[in-house]
């Protein structure tokens, strides 16, 4: 029998001397050293193999984890179906020219789906728990379509996932959002929705009156306005026209509309009425006053009539100018005397990515990428918006470079200093038409805060009446 000895000394039992037996044992000596050297292999072999293959695992573990750049990549180039719904202007059209063409040189892997307008069935489309991962709505609207139906969703984990630098975006357009979402972000801005301040030269020229200047105050406007309003060969010439709700709801004292504790009109506020009174005393002007006592035609005088001389109105009206006048240009918003070279509020309009969407990470790069310097420059250039850039003078040296009727004009006037913006509300297109009404109202004859009184009862009423439903 073998044996191993306290020592580990291979030894054996004893026995009565004789070479055979030696023989034999030393053959068996031989074969255990063979056997616990092969065990030692294995065992030390098991070891490092072991230690090897969680090296190997460990190395593996590591090249997995991807930085935010790699992530970004990744999700890039993921085959995926990304869903859009554009409520306020609707069309595959416009959706298409304005991001879609974009987006699909950026990520040609996306499907991207677009939903047609739903403006007459939106509750429908809703309840039909249709997935929604992008939807681009104005602030203004953001009530009405997203948080009034209950889609928001909050991206700060995206952001920081990402390591978005929001200290890029012109910070007005984060700080709402932030007030909105209680500290969150649902979404990020494409284009500020800056107003603007057109003028026509050429009636300036016909009268022989000084052009607008950057940096007037609002009084300042008001007497060139008196001086531009005349008639001359049967032909009644007005001083100035305006997007008056839109203006209105831009007001530069951050006036709301709504309490937005209460959703109460604000119009009889002192700020509320202070700003109202500055835009409408306008019409006060003898000639000035409403064309029929209607307010929508005011524009079609600017721009197809060629019959007022200056217009305060969003910024879409830029690229209209340019189709529709020969001569024209751009002055920065007039200012307040008490709020030196602050500006009429930001419109912006936001992608959000909805509570619906499966593809958040893919949304998210596609709203990165609309925020990106590329495109913003692009859209500046091809679709004349105002970059969402906090450093946007670069970008606006190629606004309307591809666009007809654009170059030379005073395009830096459009880069401005926001007014702090008020809370959207789902009723702000009720309370549009009411600023409306309330116009037509003190041009027909009845005073301001008549005016404006009424106009809160009115859309009071009607809340009231929404919010029993």
């Amino acid at each position: 029998m073998v044996l191993l000895d306290a020592a580990g000394v291979i030894g054996r039992s004893a026995l009565p001397y004789n070479f055979k037996e030696e023989a034999i044992d030393m053959a068996e000596r031989k074969g255990l050293l063979v056997l616990l050297f092969v065990c030692l292999v294995f065992v030390l072999s098991a070891c490092g193999g072991g230690a090897a293959k969680n090296a190997d695992k460990g190395a593996v573990e590591k090249e997995t984890v991807l930085s935010p750049e790699e992530e970004a990549a990744r999700v890039a180039n993921s085959k995926l179906e990304l869903v859009f719904l554009y409520p306020p202007s609707g069309t595959e059209e416009i959706f298409m020219s304005r991001f879609g063409d974009r987006l699909q040189k950026k990520f040609p892997q996306y499907k991207l789906t677009f939903i047609p307008r739903q403006s007459d069935n939106y509750a429908a489309l809703l309840g039909s728990k249709q997935p929604i991962d992008i939807m681009i709505v104005s602030l203004n609207t953001t009530g009405t379509y997203l948080t009034g139906m209950g889609l928001e969703s909050d991206i700060s984990d995206l952001i920081k996932k990402y390591n978005y630098d929001l200290t890029k975006i012109e910070p007005s357009l984060i700080e709402i959002q932030r007030r909105m979402a209680n500290g969150g972000i649902y979404g990020l801005p494409y284009t500020p929705g800056a107003m603007t301040f057109l003028y026509n030269k050429d009636l300036f020229d016909k009268f022989g009156v000084p052009y607008p200047r950057d940096g007037m105050t609002w009084d300042e406007v008001y007497e060139l306005a008196r001086r531009m309003t005349r008639t001359d060969g049967g032909i009644q010439y007005k001083g100035i026209a305006f997007g008056f709700a839109s203006v209105i709801r831009s007001n530069q004292l951050s006036a709301p509309y709504f309490d937005p504790k209460t959703n109460k009109a604000m119009f009889t506020a002192d700020a509320f009425v202070q700003s109202f009174t500055n835009i409408a005393r306008f019409y006060k002007i003898p000639g000035m006053e409403l064309p029929n006592n209607k307010y929508i035609e005011q524009a079609d005088q600017f721009l197809k009539d060629q019959t007022v001389a200056m217009m305060i109105h969003t910024g879409g009206y830029v690229t209209r100018a340019a189709e529709a006048l020969k001569n024209w240009d751009i002055a920065t918003i007039p200012t307040l005397k008490e709020k030196p070279g602050v500006s009429l509020q930001a419109g912006p309009d936001y992608m959000y990515i909805t509570n619906r969407s499966a593809q958040r990470d893919a949304a998210f790069q596609v709203l990165s990428y609309i925020t990106s310097e590329e495109y913003q420059e692009w859209m500046a250039g091809n679709l004349a918006f105002v970059p969402v850039l906090k450093d946007s003078k670069k970008a606006m040296q190629s606004f309307g470079a591809n666009l007809p009727g654009i170059q030379g004009k005073n395009v830096q006037a459009l880069i401005q200093s926001y007014a702090p913006m008020s809370l959207a509300s789902p009723f702000t297109a009720n309370a549009n038409s009411e600023m409306n009404n309330a116009l037509n109202a003190f041009s027909a004859g009845k005073d301001i805060n008549t005016a404006l009184r009424e106009a809160a009862e009115r859309v009071d009423k009607l809340i009231e009446q929404e919010m029993k439903k």
